[in-house]
């Protein structure tokens, strides 16, 4: 069985059914998409229809629920988007930072080739492989991590508002002027 290093991926992979439910009956169209973590411990957007559930669960995937099951103050989405999601998003981007300073040592320095696959590394593997290859350049690589503008996961709500204004409403003049338009006429012109 797949671990993913993270300990409530983990638990929710142990109780993954080894077999797929019979999908109910019921609308044919506008499903939500649905929260799934796959054997290889990631979770994805996928369909959210009960054909498409009882198909990716045949194939070993874990529907995340949306309901809190008892003694849980969250439901496993909610927990997985506010607590688990941003501390994988937080490792991601560590992972990302050390994989750039590799590379730039070894564009830096002409002596160094570097042949691995960063993908198959843990956090704790890339950070030792960045102390070897600091020893084998003898030169100190610095890894910076910034802030981000935004590290909570999109919200469906925010997605669907993408490209829409929402600030207070503005004058006509403030439209025209923002499309490009000169103004309106003044009465009587």
């Amino acid at each position: 069985m797949t671990t993913s290093g993270n300990a409530f991926l983990d638990t929710l992979l142990e109780r993954t059914p080894p077999a797929a439910s019979q999908p109910q009956r019921g609308q044919n169209y506008n499903y939500p998409p649905r929260l799934y973590l796959k054997p290889d411990a990631t979770v994805v957007w996928l369909q959210g229809d009960p054909h498409n559930r009882a198909y990716y669960e045949d194939k070993g995937y874990k529907l995340l629920s949306e309901q809190p099951s008892r003694g849980d103050a969250k439901s496993e989405v909610a927990r997985y988007m506010q607590d688990e999601y941003p501390k994988i998003l937080q490792e991601q981007r560590e992972k990302a930072a050390i994989v750039n300073a590799i590379r730039r040592a070894e564009a830096r320095d002409a002596a160094l080739n570097i042949d691995t696959d960063y993908d198959i590394m843990s956090l704790e593997e890339l950070r030792d492989f960045l102390q070897q290859v600091k020893d084998e350049a003898g030169k100190n690589i610095r890894v910076i991590v910034g802030k981000h503008k935004d590290d909570q996961p999109d919200t469906r709500e925010r997605r669907l508002l993408d490209g829409v204004e929402t600030t207070a409403t503005a004058s006509i003049e403030e439209l025209e002027r923002r499309r490009g338009r000169p103004g309106p006429r003044p009465q009587g012109a």
